[in-house]
């Protein structure tokens, strides 16, 4: 609890073990996924580096794969984290030097280690199984308080249908995750993915749109812009784009009781989104190619959820424009955008907001997430 109120972060992360592959994957699949060195500097799966910081040259085996663990200040920052390896018992501790109550946990190794057009789908399937089945066991820890976000082999939507089935049914896990980008040439408006929409619907489970920046697969924009711009621009485009097909190419008029995240992309994006996809949907000559019954932001406010860090300047703004009812909070623990907020800043800097009403705060902390998540809190 921050400021009198009960906090839900939207969006934490895990940080893999090492070992992870080696101990949950079937034998037979063990020698195909290398993560070794220290701080997991080599990380491949079939010979082919999972994101490209892995194709860095001259990288020593000491170094960290995780670009941001190589800043001495987030080694200091998670010191206490780190010096136990990120293990379930530390997590909650740090929830509980923010004013965490509950958290809903997403990968860090898996926003990468299955996002390729060219990855088996036996290989896919299983690395998803591993995963899950750790993430499981690591919120068995307190079940109250720690939710796991599942990876499913999208590759093959078949066996993407029956990995979410099992993880919803036999291990708990709350969410897909699930990024923008295109894999295997579909978008998120393909109808090949239907039965997964399907599936989630039947069992509650939300599809959260995360995006990463340092992936293999292609980025809105990635030949326009520099290093420097690269995080800047993928999260946003990318999930303006995601946005689009799910409002606008039919999909959750398709699909009425899927339930959308978008995640770790700000918030400020979306009031401008909507107003420019309901425009061009009334407009007499853009609106000539509208394939949905309604407009794109009614279909948004029925089944769709955005996430903001604390200290956001435009969750207001969000709030004015879009409404109360469809934002939540998301710290990105342990990751760099924690940096400068933890412990103190990463609730308390929206939980003390007087720019935003306590009802409104209430809602966005606790009320918003538990229905995107169906958390029986």
């Amino acid at each position: 609890m921050k400021d009198g109120f009960k906090v839900i972060d939207a969006d934490r992360h895990i940080l893999e073990p090492s070992d992870l592959y080696a101990r949950y994957l079937p034998e037979k699949f063990r020698s195909r996924v290398r993560v070794e060195g220290p701080n997991q500097s080599v990380r491949y799966v079939d010979g082919e580096a999972v994101s490209d910081s892995d194709r860095r040259p001259g990288r020593a085996v000491e170094d960290f794969g995780y670009i941001f663990a190589s800043s001495k200040r987030w080694r200091e920052t998670f010191a206490d984290a780190l010096a136990s390896k990120f293990d379930p018992a530390s997590n909650l501790g740090d929830m509980d030097r923010e004013g965490i109550d509950v958290s809903v946990l997403f990968p860090t190794l898996g926003l990468y280690i299955i996002w390729r057009d060219n990855l088996d789908t036996e290989l896919s399937a299983a690395i998803c199984r591993a995963y899950n089945t750790w993430l499981a066991e690591y919120c068995s820890y307190d079940k109250k308080r720690l939710h796991g976000v599942a990876l499913i082999p999208l590759q093959d939507p078949a066996r993407a249908v029956t990995e979410l089935r099992y993880a919803r049914e036999k291990l708990g896990l709350v969410g897909i995750f699930w990024r923008p980008n295109k894999l295997c040439d579909r978008t998120l408006a393909s109808p090949d993915y239907f039965p997964i929409y399907e599936a989630a619907s039947d069992l509650g489970v939300a599809v959260c749109v995360h995006e990463g920046a340092r992936t293999v697969l292609p980025q809105a924009g990635s030949d326009r812009y520099s290093e420097f711009g690269r995080h800047i621009a993928c999260h946003p485009l990318e999930q303006m784009l995601a946005c689009l097909n799910f409002c606008a190419d039919g999909v959750l008029e398709k699909f009425p009781r899927l339930k959308v995240a978008h995640l770790e992309s700000g918030c400020g994006w979306v009031p401008f989104w909507l107003e420019r996809m309901d425009e061009h949907w009334e407009h007499e000559s853009h609106g000539s190619a509208k394939t949905t019954k309604e407009k794109p932001s009614f279909y948004f406010k029925r089944q769709c959820w955005v996430s903001c860090e604390a200290g956001e300047e435009l969750a207001p703004t969000f709030v004015e424009h879009v409404g109360a009812d469809y934002l939540t909070m998301a710290t990105d623990y342990p990751h760099s955008d924690a940096i400068d907020k933890f412990p103190d800043l990463t609730v308390g800097a929206l939980s003390a907001n007087k720019k935003l009403s306590a009802e409104t705060r209430r809602k966005i902390l606790w009320d918003n997430p538990v229905r995107l998540y169906g958390l029986g809190v």
